[in-house]
């Protein structure tokens, strides 16, 4: 068995815990700025070095907490 190249591997983004920004933008549908704000507000931003990663756990927990109240405003 041959080993894969790194392009052939295919990874689900709901499957990795921490997203590169590029990754979270498509994961949120957000824009650059809007998804760096976003995740700076609900504490899903990491650094390792110059490497910024989004907690994608945190954020979803932080969409389903805002939904659950604008829910139950309506």
């Amino acid at each position: 068995m041959r080993a894969r190249s790194r392009d052939e591997i295919v990874v689900v983004l709901s499957d990795k815990r921490l997203l590169s920004m590029d990754e979270f933008c498509i994961y949120a549908g957000l824009g650059t700025n809007t998804a760096r704000n976003i995740a700076e507000t609900t504490g899903a931003l990491f650094r390792v070095g110059h490497r910024v990663l989004v907690d994608r756990v945190k954020f979803d927990k932080y969409c389903d907490e805002n939904s659950e109240i604008e829910a139950g405003v309506k």
